[in-house]
């Protein structure tokens, strides 16, 4: 694709709801903090650990994909660098293009093994997305996340220090708008959570559940009647049963869609064989996001130029994805209805 036509997808105003903070740290970063901490990646020769860090072709599973996460993963070791991390990936996101952005991370995966209390790694990701939206004219959420195959009760107790951070008056603290699961779908019965979506559901979270990535149709259809979700992250295996797709567009799920992410997983053969554009084309809401940029080596305006080149859509597509993306949007109402107006007098 050209070089112009790169600059005019980047220069389309864009919503992103699915993007991993805590996955996707930039390379030059993850050296600079490992130095600074003293941390052991297992390697020091940039080449190995460019390919440690950069997945940029199918691996074995989704498995061997979040192995890979645990090397980045140790640098996120104080405030500092959370707060770092978080501001980098709000600036990486303007650069795309994004006008709402919504960030999600996981305290209990941040800490794992480290010496690192939840309110610092809470405070990090708050102070750093203040600092971005200062910076930069974007309008940022926070999704929380418990992974599945951590600690429960680490877990238990990192949601409850959230919750009582939402209610604290630290700075742009309301922000914190959503829960996620994520981590191994098949690993535990989905009942196992239920107590988690039901608090996040009644202290007026947006629920998104990862699903439907790398299992089945079934287990869409369980987290649809466990959880109740709003938006799903991924369920690209939904396509596979008709009824299911047909349920998700009456029930208006919306759908957080990234490309590149289900390739690198194998959780699709191919790009050209990913669901989108047959969503898409049933009227599903959805959004085309990145997930996690800096471990598969892409940007934003890279998923877009995907959804061009191999699925065919144009920019009239992407606008009309973009404005049924936001309403879906966990941020207060006031801030979607804010980037609502500012898209329309973009585009």
């Amino acid at each position: 694709m050209s070089r112009n036509r790169l600059d005019q997808l980047r220069k389309l105003p864009k919503v992103e709801l699915h993007r991993h903070l805590d996955g996707s740290v930039r390379f030059e970063t993850i050296l600079d903090l490992s130095r600074l901490h003293a941390i052991d990646l297992g390697t020091e020769n940039r080449e190995e650990l460019l390919k440690k860090t950069k997945l940029t072709s199918p691996m074995r599973n989704l498995e061997a994909v979040l192995d890979s996460f645990w090397t980045t993963q140790k640098v996120l070791a104080s405030y500092e660098a959370i707060k770092r991390v978080t501001f980098e990936n709000i600036e990486d996101a303007f650069r795309d293009g994004v006008r709402l952005l919504e960030l999600r991370f996981a305290p209990v995966f941040i800490s794992e093994g480290k010496d690192l209390e939840n309110d610092e790694i809470l405070e990090g990701v708050l102070d750093g997305m203040s600092e971005g939206m200062d910076r930069y004219p974007v309008q940022v959420g926070l999704i929380f996340i418990v992974p599945r195959t951590l600690d429960l009760e680490k877990n238990r107790a990192a949601f409850k220090e959230m919750l009582s951070y939402r209610k604290s008056g630290h700075r742009n603290s309301h922000r914190l708008c959503g829960f996620d699961l994520a981590d191994s779908e098949d690993a535990f019965e989905a009942e196992r959570f239920t107590q988690f979506v039901e608090q996040a559901r009644q202290e007026g979270l947006g629920i998104t559940i990862h699903t439907g990535e790398n299992t089945s149709p079934k287990h869409v259809w369980k987290s649809l009647e466990v959880y109740q979700p709003d938006r799903i992250g991924h369920g690209i295996k939904a396509w596979e049963d008709p009824k299911l797709v047909d349920q998700l567009v009456e029930k208006g799920i919306h759908l957080e869609l990234c490309p590149t992410s289900n390739y690198i997983t194998r959780s699709v053969k191919t790009l050209e064989e990913h669901p989108l554009p047959r969503f898409h084309a049933k009227g599903m809401p959805l959004s085309i996001n990145a997930d996690d940029p800096h471990l598969f080596d892409i940007d934003l305006v890279h998923e877009y130029e995907i959804c061009a080149r191999v699925f065919g859509l144009g920019e009239k597509e992407f606008l009309d994805i973009n404005r049924e993306a936001l309403p879906y949007s966990f941020l207060e109402e006031d801030i979607v209805a804010f980037v609502g107006k500012h898209l329309e007098e973009e585009l």
